[in-house]
């Protein structure tokens, strides 16, 4: 489904690819639309999994750098499951009618918003709470819009700079963050 997208997919190509008995994917799924939400559930566990164990940053007195350390153990999470977010982007991109696709996608979302605010919070906590959570309401969107970014960037070419992207949207990201009071 990442590669050749979800309607170029059959049941027959899931069959193939897995090796798994047709019985068995339709007793577990009933159809590709749930074996698409299994695939999305399981994908966005490991790659939530993933980011949530790089948090907290290594000095949580200074914001920048725990934004900064944030910022590079997502990318991390981000470069370890390209077949899932290929696959969830490509969905983003092209929402289908299938209200599973939908639901899947939009979960996905949600899940990824969280865990940015929660990243973000955690990152100015010296600020003091009332702040941290203004911050991270803030400056989420444009987080999830530098990795979205980020992902397509990398899967587009291999000219992108990491280091220095993530040094420069931690000093960005920073920069705004400090004018939310």
């Amino acid at each position: 489904m990442a590669t050749r997208g979800y309607w170029s997919t059959s049941m027959v190509d899931l069959i193939r690819e897995s090796g798994v008995p047709s019985s068995s994917i339709y007793w577990h799924f009933t159809s590709k639309s749930g074996v698409l939400a299994a695939v999305m559930e399981r994908g966005a566990s490991a790659f939530f999994a993933s980011i949530a164990a790089a948090n907290p940053g290594p000095n949580q007195q200074d914001p920048r750098a725990a934004l900064e350390h944030m910022l590079r153990q997502s990318a991390v999470a981000v470069a370890d499951n390209p077949s899932f977010l290929a696959l969830y982007m490509n969905f983003l991109l092209h929402l289908e009618e299938e209200p599973t696709i939908q639901a899947q996608v939009a979960g996905v979302r949600r899940q990824a918003m969280e865990t940015i605010r929660a990243h973000l919070a955690a990152s100015y906590a010296t600020y003091g709470q009332e702040r941290a959570d203004r911050i991270a309401e803030r400056v989420a969107p444009l987080a999830l819009a530098f990795f979205d970014g980020l992902f397509v960037s990398l899967q587009s070419s291999d000219e992108t700079d990491l280091d220095q992207a993530l040094t420069d949207v931690a000093h960005g990201l920073h920069q705004v963050a400090e004018g939310i009071h």
